[in-house]
């Protein structure tokens, strides 16, 4: 693959963007392996392009492997000892948790097939030898999971779970879920090892995205708030007592605050419910709503797909809600659910949720598969759909945007002016301030059942002038494993604000430099003469891409055929320089991909260290590491 290289520079707080189109292009790789004689027929995953991700390749040392016959174990016991298939991924072990493991076990002297995630899903396909191309776009997945491994280790927290989606088209972009193991490692790889959280026991590398659902806590705040405007039982005019003492009994029950700011009227509106994540406010503003019609409110959450199943995978869960008239409900349910309780969601609800409200009330239908391949032909097609034209109107959804991006973006409101606070950041998720981009989004710090355990989240969408991506990050916090001291963790406790939503700004603003670029012509087509430099690789993919987009006049022909090389311009001229592929040293200077592409063609194993270009590597007997910069 050709990436063209950008160059990204802040100004006065603006950004200036100076980049060349970055090129994607597909090199083939699930073409080339139909053609060439593999060791297995299952079929192949690839990526948004049609790059290959997952495959079956050789392995010596599995091959050598002797296991143990006729011994009887679980399967999460064969997980546990790494009696693994040789379905390989170029990405490491992220998105395992997702894409699942497929093998045959051995079990009292009979093979059993084993599946799971994806490789469950689709399995009919996959074992005929046909391929799957996802929507997930590698890059993006290993910028998410860079970002999220960075904040995990840095505060030792148990584990986390992330899903980036496209707004306009609801397509999976990168789905991120990972776990701390005995040697403080974190992976995203299906296991056994089982970790308690609050009251319960959970799976450590279980696919939580999809398949675990928690009580949200505060993101949940965007949903109550939307629903209120949208069944038109509330305005923005509305506003509440906003209580300095932090605490009041609502009938018994006690709400608290963990935060509150004087604006001198004594009242909170929605937007300061939300800029300042008021559980006070939240209660009375829906027992204001729907005290009346409580059953007309969880109508509305179920109306907003929140307890829809989607079924990207087997396993998936179905989000759960209390419901009026029933032994679940009492005096306090209609109270907990504006802040996030008395509701369990999964992270894919809760991010397509936000995401319709990205795209101006257009609810898209999540995807992670976008087509079947056959021989390089798409033979089933899965397009974009359309849940619903309009959930909700667009005035609604802007409401509610700005009401986000007050959450991030929105100064200090205190009166006293001699307050050091006084027109500085001051949401609650203040930390996912971008200089480069408006941020929009919701924190949440979801206290779990019986204990000090907490889930943190952040979930929104960027940029909220136009949104392109909606993002939900979601950390779980161990008390016992937090290594500081008892006075420290009480003192300054983690919540979503302080976790999540600063690996949120960090994922946005990567995205978003890798994704602007300079176009390659001016506005009164005066071209600019600026040639692009291109990575190692494919030459013949090379040519094409430079030509679609403008930067060659045609496609030359070469004096000697030449595979792959490397293509620089001199005075206006163009210069190719081939080498030879089977060469590991020619690697370095390409993107991840066609190094990958390459490796794996040598049976090769290989893992990758950080996202670009291949700066360095090594090889550990039949591993490749890639150093990317």
């Amino acid at each position: 693959m050709f990436w063209l290289r950008s160059n990204i520079t802040t100004l006065s707080n603006s950004l200036v963007i100076m980049a060349i189109i970055t090129l994607l292009g597909c090199i083939g790789c699930s073409d080339n392996s139909k053609t060439e004689t593999r060791e297995a027929c299952r079929g192949n995953f690839l990526d948004d392009e049609g790059n290959l991700i997952v495959s079956t390749l050789p392995h010596k040392k599995e091959q050598e492997e002797t296991k143990p016959k006729n011994k009887v174990e679980s399967w999460q016991q064969r997980i546990e000892n790494n009696l693994e298939s040789n379905r390989k991924n170029i990405l490491g072990n992220t998105g395992n948790s997702t894409f699942g493991v497929a093998r045959v076990a051995e079990i009292d002297g009979k093979k059993v097939e084993e599946h799971s995630g994806l490789e469950k899903k689709y399995n009919e396909y996959l074992k005929n030898g046909v391929d799957i191309q996802t929507t997930l776009n590698t890059q993006m997945m290993d910028i998410c999971h860079t970002a999220l491994e960075r904040e995990l280790k840095e505060k030792t927290l148990a584990g986390g779970w992330l899903i980036l989606m496209e707004t306009k088209t609801g397509d999976i972009k990168a789905i991120v879920n990972l776990a701390r193991n005995d040697k403080g490692e974190y992976t995203d790889t299906i296991g056994n090892k089982k970790l308690r959280f609050g009251d319960k026991e959970k799976y450590v590398q279980k696919n939580h995205a999809l398949c675990e659902r928690y009580e949200p806590g505060s993101i949940f705040k965007t949903v109550a708030l939307t629903a209120m405007l949208a069944d038109g039982k509330l305005t923005t005019k509305d506003s509440v007592i906003a209580y300095p003492s932090r605490v009041h009994n609502f009938n018994g029950h006690i709400i608290r605050d963990e935060m509150y700011r004087d604006n001198g009227t004594g009242k909170y509106s929605m937007s300061d419910a939300m800029m300042y994540s008021s559980n006070i406010s939240m209660v009375q503003f829906i027992k204001r709503a729907y005290r009346d019609n409580e059953e007309q409110y969880t109508n509305t959450l179920q109306r907003f797909g929140l307890t829809t199943n989607y079924r990207l995978i087997d396993d998936e869960v179905t989000p759960y809600i209390k419901r009026p008239n029933t032994d679940a409900w009492d005096g306090f349910s209609l109270n907990s659910m504006s802040y996030g309780y008395a509701v369990e969601m999964t992270a894919i609800n809760l991010v397509t949720f936000y995401n319709t409200i990205a795209n101006d009330g257009r609810q898209m239908q999540p995807r992670l598969i976008k087509a079947i391949m056959e021989n390089g032909i798409p033979i089933k097609r899965f397009p974009t759909k359309v849940i619903n034209e309009r959930l909700f109107s667009k005035a609604v959804a802007d409401t509610i945007t700005g009401m986000l991006s007050k959450v991030v973006n929105g100064k200090s409101i205190i009166v006293d002016r001699s307050d050091w606070r006084y027109g500085k950041l001051d949401g609650t998720g203040k930390q996912a301030h971008s200089e480069l981009m408006t941020i929009a989004g919701k924190t949440g710090t979801a206290k779990q059942y019986n204990s000090n355990d907490k889930l943190l989240s952040f979930c929104g969408f960027f940029p909220a002038e136009a949104p392109e991506y909606t993002l939900i990050v979601q950390i779980m916090y161990d008390y016992e494993l937090d290594p500081r001291s008892q006075a420290d963790k009480n003192s300054s406790s983690y919540g979503g604000g302080s976790t999540s939503a600063r690996v949120f700004k960090e994922i946005a603003e990567k995205i978003m430099a890798e994704k602007l670029a300079i176009p390659l012509k001016k506005e009164d087509g005066e071209e600019i003469a600026i040639t692009p430099p291109v990575k190692k690789g494919n030459i013949n993919e090379a040519y094409k891409l430079l030509y679609e987009v403008g930067a060659l006049d045609s496609i030359p022909e070469l004096e000697k055929e030449i595979e792959w090389g490397e293509m620089k311009f001199k005075d206006g001229k163009l210069k190719i320089t081939d080498f030879d592929a089977g060469s590991r040293q020619e690697i370095i200077g390409m993107g991840a991909k066609e190094a990958t592409y390459l490796l794996q063609k040598q049976n090769r194993y290989v893992k990758m260290v950080g996202y670009g270009t291949v700066q360095d590597y090594s090889v550990e007997e039949d591993t490749v590491t890639l150093i990317l910069k």
